[in-house]
């Protein structure tokens, strides 16, 4: 931990620091550069250099955010975050993410035939998850290479998508703590109930790097914002 706590909520409230900061007439970039000295701040608070950060990606404080811009009539998905616009759905997944849950979900299917464990064993600890973690750690060393995301390093811009509001006067931003994205926030949820029934560990319908854990409500962490956006 970086800043005395999880670095993915410290992150997160920098990035919430930095949107309340922004000028109406803020551009894309210029959130990407503020957003990236916020947490560059943080780092020399806490006595890291760029070049400890370099060797260790794994120690940034990292998130992924959808920003919109009524002015600019876009929406910045900066990210492994999405949203829908006219009745359409954008996302920007990680690309390597796909090959690592789908190597944890052969793991998972190999363990429940050959009765190493049980569904309720992984329940309780996954130990699937535990052999993809260090490509996920390797992952770490890609952002802002392959993938955008605010780390507090200069972020890959030509990895943010961009998407035109048009004419649209509804949106809706969220982040991939729903498998699948409704225009209401009761439609988004039941599907994931529906998901989280069928398939707790998120290895078959719906092929994830973690599935869900006894005693938590989800596999990941959610956040879904509908905006009316007046003409």
């Amino acid at each position: 931990m970086v800043s005395g706590m999880a670095n993915g909520r410290a992150a997160m409230l920098s990035v919430k620091k930095t949107i309340r900061r922004l000028h109406p007439l803020s551009s894309l970039k210029d959130f990407c550069m503020m957003a990236t000295m916020d947490i560059m701040k943080i780092y020399r608070e806490c006595g890291y250099t760029p070049n400890d950060l370099t060797k260790h990606p794994e120690w940034r404080l990292t998130a992924s955010v959808a920003v919109l811009s009524i002015t600019r009539r876009e929406i910045w998905l900066i990210g492994d975050c999405q949203c829908i616009v006219g009745g359409k759905h954008y996302d920007n997944p990680k690309p390597e993410e796909e090959g690592i849950a789908q190597h944890r979900s052969e793991i998972i299917t190999r363990m429940l035939s050959t009765g190493e464990a049980t569904i309720e064993d992984l329940l309780e600890h996954d130990s699937a998850r535990d052999v993809i973690v260090g490509d996920i750690a390797k992952t770490c060393g890609r952002q802002n290479i392959d993938f955008s995301v605010v780390d507090g390093f200069p972020i890959a811009i030509d990895k943010v998508k961009v998407v035109s509001l048009g004419g649209c006067r509804e949106v809706v931003l969220a982040t991939d703590g729903y498998p699948k994205l409704y225009p209401t926030l009761q439609e988004s949820e039941e599907a994931l109930a529906r998901l989280l029934k069928e398939d707790p560990l998120c290895y078959r319908s719906f092929k994830a790097t973690k599935g869900l854990r006894r005693g938590q409500s989800s596999f990941d962490d959610r956040a879904y914002v509908r905006v009316e956006i007046e003409a």
